[in-house]
């Protein structure tokens, strides 16, 4: 049926109304134009006024733009007249009001638009975080504190309501006056929306942990927006979690992408941790800013010494390796020599706080570690593709594993691993391990317990899973007078926060741990090399060595455990109390320490 003309004056109406403030005032503007004529053409026609043409055109101007009712003794006095100037009056008035409602609206768009603040970022060297994710600050809160008193600019993009981010944040974070935050929204997959936070003139861009396939995504956006600018030395963090979705090395030097395998450094805490209770937390303070931390510095009169003199004469700060010729070495060798310009990796609570003194480093002890511990067994309950990796990286004590809580169809999975350690006993139990009676039975017949989240579940319902695990096994536990520890796996930190943490519990949270990696990332990439060897399954790694294994009992100054700890190869960082699970860092130089047998140094030491 052909459209009738109220029909399309309607369409037309609609179309020109839809097309914003500008057209709505043009059209306004049309429509005063022709009524302004339409009333001088009336009053002139009819005599209504004396006045030439021009001035009856100005009159009906004023009385319309001003919404005027004119006096009759402006016209010829008639009712006629003062008809159409009323008319004129209304016309006036409507035009007026629609006017303020346009510039109101107009007004009130442009402020909502500042609150969800969508012009482009103008800022230079700051830090862009793409994705947000309520009830998770641990990345905010460590770029944070990594500023100190600096000056710093954070940048986080996501699709969530600018206000919104803005709210979350600083409700859960206490934010500096040094620090500021900027929030937009944008899409984090679209490089021309991911603009906005100008990342061609950012110190560095950090993902927020997230699924692999959007993570990917992200870092494709990203990497081409970049290197399609002039800006091409921006630094991008990424941590994913299956080895399938880790950039090509090439792709990834080009792009300038840092990716760390995410569920296999989990899984490497994890088995690590299992034998060594308190170890996670140690992970969490070398990581975190609030304490010591890694940094590269240059430290006078080092040149010339061999690595071994400079860790047993640097105070408020440990040595834990060199950048030489760019490459960095990690726990180099005490006989490696100092060379004019290289700078020293340390352990400090600031860039420049270690001090070289003239200490003597002559006839200080050495002692060789052999560890005391052997026979113990392990329960691994659940199973995802970190399981390898955990049965791999446990400690050579480990003599015997039971593994609980599997689906029947990954049996020969586990088997296959198993297969490579001829002396390491496995025992696979097909009871259904969340039955009291199972876990009671299994609780009595193992010193740890290792707890696998199921990748196949929503994080929440993993988590959910292992805490009532970890309670029913706490249960068992003080029922029995047992002495088995716990070691878990969480997903989420903010799930720790429903379970109360006891002597004989380690966590390990992949969304907490994720954000302190990549808010290291952030601020020291120089010594990525550094943090991915000590995250990797090779090289130097983060253990605990029990003082009674050294044959270490009763005072010692710090000086002494570094020359004995040298002697094996390793480097310590500090020491963690068997009784209460404290850790001390960075302890100084001449400082007495008194050591339990049970007591454990904090080394770094070769895999």
């Amino acid at each position: 049926m052909k459209p009738t003309f109220k029909e399309r004056l309607a369409y037309w109406f609609d179309s020109r109304m839809s097309k914003g403030t500008s057209d709505l005032i043009r059209l306004l503007a049309i429509v005063s134009v022709l009524a302004i004529a339409l009333i001088t053409i009336l009053l002139v026609a009819f005599g209504y006024s004396e006045a030439n043409g021009v001035d009856v055109f100005w009159d009906s101007f004023a009385t319309i733009i001003n919404a005027w009712m004119p006096y009759y003794s402006d016209g010829d006095g008639s009712i006629g007249y003062l008809v159409i100037m009323a008319i004129a009056a209304v016309i006036g008035l409507l035009i007026t009001s629609v006017l303020i409602g346009i510039f109101t609206t107009a007004i009130e768009e442009y402020i909502d638009g500042l609150k969800e603040s969508k012009s482009t970022v103008l800022e230079k060297d700051h830090i862009i975080i793409l994705g947000f994710i309520p009830g998770e600050y641990t990345l905010i809160k460590q770029i944070v504190l990594a500023a100190g008193t600096k000056k710093r600019t954070i940048v986080i993009g996501s699709d969530m309501s600018s206000e919104e981010m803005r709210s979350a944040v600083y409700e859960n974070i206490d934010v500096p006056k040094n620090v500021k935050i900027i929030f937009r929204t944008i899409d984090i997959f679209d490089p021309q929306s991911i603009e906005k936070v100008s990342p061609a003139t950012s110190r560095h861009i950090l993902i927020t942990p997230m699924e692999d396939k959007k993570t990917i995504k992200v870092l494709l956006a990203v990497s081409l927006l970049i290197n399609s600018t002039d800006n091409e030395n921006v630094q991008v963090s990424a941590l994913v979690s299956k080895n399938e979705y880790q950039f090509p090395d090439t792709i990834a030097a080009r792009h300038n992408v840092t990716t760390i395998q995410m569920h296999n450094t989990i899984a490497k805490m994890l088995a690590i941790s299992c034998t060594q209770t308190g170890l996670s937390d140690a992970f969490r303070e070398v990581f975190a800013f609030d304490g010591s931390e890694f940094y590269s510095t240059v430290i006078e009169g080092a040149a010339g010494l061999t690595y071994e003199e400079l860790t047993l004469r640097l105070d408020k700060a440990v040595p834990v390796g060199l950048i030489h010729d760019g490459n960095v070495m990690v726990n180099p060798g005490k006989s490696v020599k100092i060379a004019e310009g290289d700078r020293i990796i340390v352990f400090a609570e600031e860039r420049d706080s270690g001090v070289l003194t003239d200490i003597d480093c002559t006839d200080l002890p050495t002692a060789r570690y052999e560890s005391t511990d052997s026979d113990r067994t392990v329960a691994i309950i659940g199973y995802n593709s970190s399981f390898r990796t955990v049965y791999e990286e446990m400690l050579d004590e480990i003599s015997e594993v039971i593994v609980a809580g599997i689906p029947a169809s990954k049996k020969d999975a586990v088997m296959k691993v198993a297969s490579a350690f001829k002396d390491r006993k496995i025992t696979i139990l097909e009871d259904d391990i969340d039955e009291v009676e199972n876990m009671t039975k299994l609780a009595k017949e193992v010193h740890h317990i290792v707890l696998l989240s199921d990748y196949t579940m929503e994080d929440e319902d993993a988590d959910i899973q292992s805490i009532f695990r970890i309670m029913r096994f706490r249960d068992i536990r003080t029922k029995y007078d047992l002495k088995f520890n716990i070691t878990a796996e969480m997903c989420k930190k903010a799930n720790l926060n429903l379970i109360r943490e006891d002597e004989h519990m380690d966590y390990v949270a992949s969304s907490n741990m994720s954000s302190l990696f990549l808010a290291q990332l952030s601020e020291n990439y120089e010594l990525t090399p550094l943090i991915k060897e000590i995250l990797d399954n090779d090289g130097n790694e983060l253990r605990l060595k029990k003082a009674k294994d050294f044959g270490l009992n009763g005072h010692h100054t710090t000086q002494q455990l570094r020359s004995i700890a040298l002697s094996n190869n390793y480097t310590l960082l500090g020491y963690l109390r068997h009784d209460t699970y404290e850790s001390t860092f960075n302890p100084n130089l001449t400082d007495e320490i008194d050591l339990d047998g049970e007591d454990s140094l904090i080394v770094l030491a070769e895999n």
